[in-house]
């Protein structure tokens, strides 16, 4: 199964002590009255993305230009985390008029699974030979690396301080873990200087024995599998250590010449109690999410992450819902299914590949 292959960065690292390049001072000075804060904020601005055609696949790379930020407060309530936005405060590591750089990613396209639909692998690629270039207005959830791990903590703690769910906390080893929930992007995130965005809730784990590459082959033995590519986002796996994941689960949804598709970034972590793999799961929309970048309408998408969620756990046994406090307006609910069992072996198992459900 395809995967993205990683361009300026390792699949481990660990979080520089000096920050690479420096601390950029662009963009407006912070009117009067205002107050800098230490935390990541919601902004608003311009996502470009460029899409340079490669023989089997793509390169892409994505920028955002800030043009408005709200800095993110954190509070607890009724056992539940609530997130808004202040005004009157700026955060100056993200500042409007700085471009925030994601980084590439290099995309390649199995063909092997698409002899007889060649058309579809054109349409990834653009069928031509000069970059794309798509710009459309979009919000994301910025901060330095640091900034975003600090946020993750306070969230962590605060939950962890209500009665009824620090009794729980030894049985809810994602929510009591030093690993973040969310999943990030970013240029150089080895770098806790590093300008990230946060991307997806993290809702499935694994405690049983097995790390990411057998709950992979596991799964395609069930016939899951896909051959679209995907990039890299990273997780924290502690205070001091960011990761790529460390196998990409997919299931492609029919028909093959459209990329839909279920996928699973999962990681491998070390030294966490009752916990072995953590999973971001979401449903890939019909266009992938490209159509919105060609035609420049914006690319608000319902990632359908509690339903992806219900499609993976549905394949194992011995599955509890809990709660991670890592909600979001994508239809994530901030529940995880924690999996200790074994997958469920229903007796006509096809393999994969080459006979995915394509």
């Amino acid at each position: 199964m395809p995967i993205g292959n990683r361009s300026r960065r390792k699949a481990l690292k660990m979080f520089g002590t000096v920050a690479m390049g420096g601390i950029l001072s662009l963009g407006a000075i912070p009117v009067q009255g205002t107050k800098a804060v230490s935390r990541p904020v919601r902004a608003r601005g311009m996502r470009t993305i460029r899409r340079i055609p490669q023989e089997n696949g793509y390169i892409r790379e994505v920028e955002f230009k800030i043009e408005e930020t709200n800095p993110i407060s954190v509070n607890s309530k009724d056992e539940s985390i609530i997130m808004s936005t202040e005004s009157g405060n700026y955060n100056p590591e993200v500042r409007p008029g700085n471009t925030v750089d994601f980084g590439k990613d290099e995309l390649k396209i199995d063909k092997e699974m698409f002899k007889d639909t060649e058309q579809a692998v054109k349409s990834q690629r653009s069928g031509k030979d000069e970059p794309d270039v798509i710009e459309y207005k979009d919000t994301a959830i910025l901060g330095t690396v640091e900034q975003h791990y600090a946020q993750e903590m306070r969230m962590r703690d605060a939950l962890l301080a209500a009665d009824s769910i620090s009794s729980q906390a030894e049985s809810n080893p994602l929510l009591a873990a030093d690993c973040s929930k969310y999943t990030y992007n970013g240029d150089n995130p080895s770098d806790r200087d590093d300008l990230a965005e946060r991307t997806a809730p993290i809702n499935l784990a694994w405690d049983n024995g097995k790390d990411a590459s057998d709950i992979q082959d596991e799964m395609q033995d069930e016939g899951w599998g896909s051959p679209w590519p995907s990039s890299d986002k990273y997780i924290f796996e502690d205070e001091d250590t960011v990761k790529a994941q460390d196998e990409h689960i997919k299931r492609n949804i029919p028909p093959s010449s459209v990329p839909t598709q279920y996928h699973v970034r999962a990681y491998d972590l070390s030294g966490v109690d009752n916990l072995e793999i953590v999973g971001a799961g979401h449903r890939d929309p019909p266009d992938h999410n490209q159509g919105c970048e060609w035609v420049g309408i914006g690319c608000g998408v319902n990632w359908r992450v509690s339903e992806t969620r219900g499609e993976v756990s549905d394949e194992w046994t011995d599955v509890k819902t809990k709660y991670a406090g890592n909600a979001n307006m994508d239809s994530a609910s901030g529940n995880y299914d924690y999996i200790e069992g074994d997958i469920k072996d229903d007796g006509d198992s096809i393999g994969c590949p080459p006979f995915c459900p394509v």
